[in-house]
């Protein structure tokens, strides 16, 4: 095995990519090679990466992917028989116990996502399969109370369990374990396993399993930037790996008094990888600020991050009220339409002609009768290929004014109306992506802006610690880390306004 070390901003996927490279070129077919990914975004960023550089379709890459959905396609499963928010619930009334599963997650939102973080129960039993442990072990390590005793948790899994072999469903973890026990690991010439420090015990048996499969295995990390061992990820299987070992030791993006800052909290961690690794010449700009209300996000692309959901939606309230255009969590702060519905109707009055596939969108955020004919919304007698002008609508296709946007799109609420109007005062741009993201760290990884607001409030007891253990104080240090890496050029932080704070070394 080769373990190849990443430390922020070294270029890791790009390393990994330069090796797919090197054994295309030596021959080894594309379909013999294995690149699994911890998140689906890593696993879509490396196929459409190794498809561009290396001109190949993704059906040509067919084990570019997770392991979760590695496990799927080997089992030969198909989505209908994936477990959803509805088949819980069927398992809970056989269970004679109500709703009992109704905040059941989908496993498809992020990592980890197959524990159904809004059921306790279910938390529970799938950590201890995930962990490989007995679950009364890991109901007795548990600091989320219950309300309920041990009889009642092993009467869920059980049945839990009987309800899904019985009608053939299978949810995330079924899918590992069936892969495991099976042995369903494909054989491939070359295998690479990507953002290992997140792997849980179960996926490192996968690994094996691939490895012993393989002709050769490189597995990429950073057990540094390990941060979802809440949710059962082992980072000393990774620490304690056995093989040959390179470490990428150049940053491309972290400066020097961030990497200083970011080197005195990760030294709090007893038993890491030690990474000695230089970051760019540049000194970079560290501020601290006594609330956000205090940065200035007017310009530049921005990632503003929290440790905590609160802490994000706070900033989200924020940023909108100051006007500006956002993403939090992948969604855009106004829908898509409304900002190419406002920006195509004030072009058409300003002399500019659009496709009929753009004027039927203007078209969807107008009142019929009052803006547009009966009729006309879909523009029946369009043509594709021709466009069209102000004119040319009004007098053949049913528009019925040429108001400014605020009060020709009828359609448009009233709520977005004010938060556009205030986005278009401070001259944010509705053509192209919005320059600020809104994170918490943990969805952050991977992530990275010339402008980085990270907010140093915690949770009295961070999710993290929801286990039994002694690595608090590392996983916290370990979140911040992630943090306190993302930013190119200017890091600002934030002085906690809402909760105790983490104590970051001047």
């Amino acid at each position: 095995m080769k373990i190849v070390l990443g430390p922020p901003g070294t270029g890791k996927t790009t390393k990994l990519l330069k090796l797919v490279e090197y054994y295309l070129e030596k021959g080894v077919p594309p379909d013999k090679i294995g690149y699994f990914a911890f998140t689906r975004r890593a696993a879509n960023e490396a196929i459409e990466r190794a498809s561009i550089k290396f001109n190949l379709g993704k059906k040509e890459l067919p084990y570019f992917r997770t392991l979760h959905s590695l496990a799927f396609m080997q089992a030969g499963l198909n989505h209908s028989q994936v477990m959803n928010g509805d088949r819980y619930q069927a398992v809970a009334e056989w269970l004679k116990i109500g709703k009992f599963f109704t905040d059941f997650n989908s496993m498809d939102q992020g990592p980890y996502k197959d524990i159904g973080y809004g059921d306790k129960f279910l938390e529970i039993i799938n950590m201890a399969r995930i962990l490989q442990q007995p679950l009364k072990k890991v109901y007795a390590d548990s600091l989320v109370p219950l309300k309920t005793d041990w009889a009642r948790v092993d009467y869920v899994a059980r049945g839990l369990k009987h309800w899904k072999v019985t009608n053939d469903f299978y949810d995330y973890t079924d899918m590992l374990e069936v892969f495991v026990t099976m042995n369903l690991a494909p054989k491939l010439d070359v295998v690479f396993v990507d953002e290992a420090q997140d792997l849980s015990p179960i996926q490192w048996k996968m690994v094996e399993l691939l490895e012993k499969n393989s002709q050769r295995c490189f597995v990429a990390g950073d057990d540094d930037q390990a941060i979802f061992r809440y949710a059962g990820a082992d980072v000393n299987h990774f620490v304690n790996l056995e093989g040959e070992v390179s470490l990428l030791n150049q940053s491309y993006r972290i400066p020097l008094l961030h990497h200083q800052m970011a080197h005195r909290v990760i030294q709090q961690i007893v038993g890491r990888r030690e990474k000695e690794f230089a970051p760019r010449d540049e000194d970079g700009v560290i501020q601290w600020h006594r609330h956000s209300a205090g940065v200035d996000i007017s310009e530049g692309e921005w990632l503003l991050l929290a440790r905590t959901t609160r802490g994000a939606q706070q900033i989200e309230e924020e940023v909108r009220s100051r006007g500006h255009l956002y993403i939090y969590n992948s969604s855009r702060s106004i829908d898509q339409k409304v900002v190419d519905a406002v920006r195509l109707w004030e072009g058409l009055r300003n002399g500019d002609k659009v496709t009929a596939d753009e004027a039927r969108l203007v078209y969807s955020m107008m009142l019929i009768r009052s803006q547009v004919a009966y009729g006309c919304k879909t523009m029946p007698d369009a043509k594709d290929g021709e466009f069209y002008g102000l004119s040319d609508l009004q007098a053949d296709h049913g528009l019925l004014h040429s108001l400014p946007w605020e009060e020709g799109l009828g359609k448009v609420s009233s709520k977005d109306k004010q938060y556009l109007k205030v986005c278009l005062r401070k001259g944010e741009s509705l053509t192209k992506e919005p320059r600020i993201r809104i994170s918490t760290i943990h969805s952050s990884k991977g992530a990275q802006a010339d402008n980085v607001m990270l907010l140093t409030d915690t949770m009295r007891r961070p999710y993290s610690m929801w286990r039994k253990d002694d690595h608090q104080a590392e996983d916290e240090a370990r979140v911040f880390y992630v943090g306190l890496t993302r930013a190119k050029n200017n890091l600002h932080l934030v002085h906690p306004m809402f909760s105790q704070g983490y104590a970051l070394p001047q």
